[in-house]
């Protein structure tokens, strides 16, 4: 499995061996992990404080990396605006994400989340491994299953209107219609 993992920069310099260990586990467990980015910064005021460009660079991969995967994890202890936006923004993709914290610093907004893609697991080193391969295989029973067909031309134009006019991708919008119609179908739900 393609999984992106990643953790604040700010709970490296406390926990780099604890982040470590997680990311070897992944690739113990036999998935890939797509980026190593975070272990690869040496200086966290230089990469705080780099170039724009730099900057944007950085957003790419992280956007490009969520989307690449088939899971995303989270190391959450250290409290972090970025880790709620890739959290956020994997979730939005309808990607399963497991958001893992240490004992003592549960991620309080993730928390309140509801979403049956997201697991907000406490961890300790003696447990991580058991830990990480139950919600790596929970993870993957949520992933999507990609379904393509063909649609008239009419059909495209009005899911192009649908998208352009109403800021909502096509594909949302159809499963959103499917979604409402399996909750009144009472055959299906029997």
């Amino acid at each position: 499995m393609k999984i992106f993992y990643t953790a604040s920069l700010r709970g490296i310099k406390t926990n780099r061996e604890k982040l470590q260990n997680i990311y070897n586990l992944i690739e113990k467990l036999g998935h890939k992990n797509l980026d190593k980015v975070l272990f690869n910064i040496e200086d966290k005021d230089k990469f705080y404080n780099g170039k724009h460009a730099e900057k944007i660079s950085h957003f790419q991969r992280m956007i490009r990396s969520i989307k690449q995967s088939e899971v995303v994890i989270l190391e959450v202890s250290t409290h972090s605006l970025s880790m709620g936006f890739i959290l956020h923004k994997a979730l939005e993709m309808n990607k399963p994400v497991i958001a893992l914290y240490q004992p003592g610093n549960p991620p309080f907004f993730a928390q309140g989340i509801e979403n049956d893609k997201l697991q907000v697991i406490e961890y300790t080193e003696s447990d991580l491994e058991n830990i990480l391969k139950d919600s790596i295989d929970y993870a993957q029973g949520k992933s999507d299953v990609r379904f393509n067909f063909f649609i008239s031309p009419e059909i495209g134009n009005y899911l192009d209107w649908i998208s352009k006019v109403k800021k909502i991708p096509r594909s949302v919008y159809l499963r959103t219609l499917i979604e409402k119609d399996m909750e009144k179908n009472s055959e299906f739900k029997s």
